[in-house]
């Protein structure tokens, strides 16, 4: 008797594992399109994110400055050198270490109603002693700013935008 052979017994051909030469460039190519279309809008992310920063760290100092010229009851002085150097907010009693240093901010501009160096001094009831201003925050590099402005009563506000 003839024995029969069974298929069954036969060993499987397993198929090659792994991915294709042609499914790897195909996926790294759908993720170079992706990425170039969000890097511009992950650059106006991070500026927008700066600006924010720059300018909320702006508007507490002039409200610390204003809070202590009416705590102290006496005038409290706030001064912008420039971004890169940034403010400070001196010691009313004319001690030498201010009550606020603040460094400046890389990549960010400030821009003063003046056009140069701005010095906000409030009185002892928390309002300018000469007129109000404005600072414009910004990163130019993608259009992004915020306007910061001082009423003559000291009460500092923030608006999107540029400054008008």
């Amino acid at each position: 008797m003839r024995a029969s052979r069974s298929f069954a017994f036969r060993p499987r051909r397993r198929g090659g594992r792994g991915f294709t030469l042609v499914e790897v460039m195909t996926v790294v190519s759908i993720v170079a399109i992706l990425v170039a279309v969000a890097a511009p809008s992950f650059a106006e992310m991070m500026a927008t994110q700066r600006v924010r920063a720059a300018t909320s760290a702006l508007t507490e100092s002039l409200w610390l400055a204003r809070a202590e010229a009416t705590k102290r009851n006496t005038d409290v002085g706030f001064a912008l050198i420039d971004a890169q150097t940034g403010w400070t907010i001196p010691d009313p009693a004319g001690s030498a270490t201010p009550l606020l240093v603040q460094s400046g901010f890389g990549g960010i501009e400030f821009t003063t109603q003046s056009g140069d160096a701005v010095h906000f001094n409030f009185n002892a009831y928390g309002r300018l002693s000469a007129g109000g201003g404005w600072l414009q925050v910004g990163a130019a590099h993608v259009g992004v700013y915020r306007c910061v402005a001082v009423s003559t009563t000291g009460r500092a506000t923030t608006t999107k935008g540029r400054c008008t």
